[in-house]
């Protein structure tokens, strides 16, 4: 067979794809977008095994979802996960990465597994550092060596990836997948939800601190003076390592601010963790989705994502993603309670503007709902499976 009909066929097969990384029933952003990409690539007929990150201290009821699972704390798990990926005769391991899911100093011991597997390999880098401490850098450097290709979720990713000298053979920007979602009215969704037809902000997530959802809170006075009948809901279950931690205080002491503000009746709590179903009927019930996190560095947000691709106009603190997809006019700086009040409750008294932004938003994630983001996956994923395996000298 001559090399181009060679490269015809393997254009056309389905590929075998080991996927590593966090999934349901686990709670974090990287578990619902590895069942989602594993969704995705079987949709488009490929041959997709998961292996699953548990954290410490925790075992999950995967289901016929997970085919393999490995215990984070205990370090043998990875080299056994790694020749158990090798026998499945993969054509390419898709890792989803981010530092702390992995065992060993940042992460380390992934590299185990990807060794014991020594299959070709794609890394999806979650979080990229500006400024990589001494193991994260040692971590990084051990991928890079390995692995096929990155894949970032934003152009800032492969930025910073080459200015610290982290790039390694390519890097592919592949923004991250959303719902293919038909746009409605807030007001029609509301009614079709059984909710009251008020003004509404709403931000969802894992409820923990440094979302900023205090400054959301302190706002509501304010927002409150000019759209009397406005509500917040904030929905989410709190996140499971801080429940572990310390219970419901967080969440108990958001509802004693409220409280003391005078606004506990705006402010609606859905202690629950939704399917995705469910979470874009919410999104689409709200004329205003408010992402007030106070840690800049977060190159991608799956929540932000959905919003916009659900339709909902968006005002947010300067987090890197917030900066590269939203219009300036609709930013307000971290911690900043009289700019979230100003700009939330400029779009709730302006119909006409909050609809335009929101066909906008609506229009410009066309090309990140899932079916197109598949495409580009199965691009980068094809060349990965047809590089040779970079050569490694002894570390």
């Amino acid at each position: 067979m001559d090399v181009s009909s060679l490269r015809r066929r393997r254009s056309r097969y389905p590929l075998r794809v080991a996927l590593v990384g966090n999934h349901p029933p686990r709670r974090c952003g990287i578990a619902t977008y590895t069942r989602d990409v594993a969704i995705a690539l079987r949709a488009a007929g490929h041959i997709v095994h998961v292996t699953a990150m548990s954290e410490p201290g925790r075992r999950h009821s995967y289901g016929s979802a997970v085919d393999l699972e490995v215990r984070q704390e205990v370090r043998a798990d990875y080299a056994m996960a790694g020749r158990a990926i090798a026998a499945w005769a993969p054509d390419v391991v898709f890792v989803q990465h981010e530092f702390g899911i992995f065992g060993g100093p940042a992460g380390a011991w992934l590299i185990d597994l990807i060794d014991a597997a020594n299959v070709p390999n794609v890394v999806q880098l979650h979080t990229v550092l500006a400024e990589p401490d001494f193991h994260q850098r040692a971590a990084m450097e051990a991928l890079r060596r390995r692995t096929a290709s990155f894949v970032v979720m934003a152009a800032r990713g492969r930025d910073m990836l080459a200015e610290t000298g982290l790039c390694g053979l390519s890097v592919h920007v592949v923004p991250h997948g959303t719902p293919n979602r038909a746009r409605i009215r807030p007001a029609d969704m509301r009614r079709r939800l059984d909710w009251s037809d008020r003004p509404t902000l709403l931000t969802f997530g894992l409820i923990s601190p440094g979302k900023g959802i205090e400054t959301a809170i302190a706002a509501l006075p304010a927002i409150l003076s000019r759209v009397p009948d406005a509500r917040y809901v904030l929905l989410g279950a709190t996140h499971p390592m801080l429940l572990a931690q310390e219970g419901e205080r967080y969440r108990e002491g958001l509802i004693d601010l409220a409280r003391r503000l005078g606004v506990e009746k705006a402010l609606r709590m859905q202690n629950r963790y939704l399917n995705d179903a469910d979470l874009c009927d919410a999104l689409q019930a709200a004329d205003v989705y408010v992402t007030p996190y106070l840690n800049r560095a977060q190159i991608t947000s799956g929540t932000l994502a959905c919003a916009l691709a659900c339709g909902v106009p968006t005002v947010s603190t300067p987090y890197w993603h917030a900066e590269d997809v939203l219009p300036a006019e609709l930013l307000f700086s971290f911690g900043d309670v009289d700019g979230l009040a100003a700009r939330a409750t400029d779009l709730l008294t302006q119909p006409d503007r909050r609809e335009a932004l929101a066909r906008r938003a609506w229009n410009e994630s066309r090309s990140a709902i899932w079916p197109a983001i598949t495409h580009r996956l199965d691009t980068v994923l094809r060349a990965a499976a047809q590089a040779d395996m970079p050569t490694i000298a002894a570390e």
